[in-house]
């Protein structure tokens, strides 16, 4: 009975000291995601809302948006502007194209490094971003990322040299 008693009080001291280093990590920080808004509709405004309030609730993201006003759905959105002095590159961009309005695009874009050159944090987000974008925007668009789409992968070489993504 004493060493059952003992085995008892080692396995509940060792459970106490794996809660106790598992509670003293750091939470890692959100993933900073830029929406780029280039949508004109009031419906597609409030589904941007919707993606933006969907995200912030999670916790996980760090949520900022731009609005574009392009001529076609492949003009890059961010063209001419750079990040405002002091703010930090993002993780991931999601791009809204304007085509998204009257039904000649259907893709979203989710704008990134390649996925084996994302930090652990980053790529584990990227499946619960794609499913948040494919739920507010069901029957209009559906998330692509650089692993679907050479679009994203060319708007991520452009942004990572202007400082709007890591």
């Amino acid at each position: 009975m004493e060493r059952r008693s003992r085995i008892v009080g080692w396995i509940g001291a060792l459970v106490a000291a794996v809660v106790f280093a598992a509670s003293a990590q750091p939470e890692p920080a959100p993933v900073r995601v830029l929406v780029v808004d280039e949508t004109k509709t009031f419906d597609l405004t409030m589904r941007v809302a919707g993606l933006v309030g969907a995200l912030r609730t999670t916790g996980a993201f760090e949520v900022g948006v731009k609005l574009a006003d392009v001529a076609t759905s492949f003009d890059d959105p961010l063209a001419g502007r750079t990040p405002e002095e002091g703010e930090a590159p993002y993780d991931l961009i999601v791009v809204l194209p304007r085509g998204l309005d009257d039904g000649s695009i259907r893709q979203i874009w989710i704008v990134s490094d390649g996925m084996n050159a994302l930090s652990p944090i980053v790529a584990a987000s990227l499946p619960g971003l794609s499913d948040v974008i494919d739920r507010v925007f069901a029957g209009i668009g559906a998330a692509i990322d650089v692993s679907e789409d050479l679009w994203p992968c060319w708007l991520w070489a452009a942004y990572a040299m202007t400082g709007w993504v890591r």
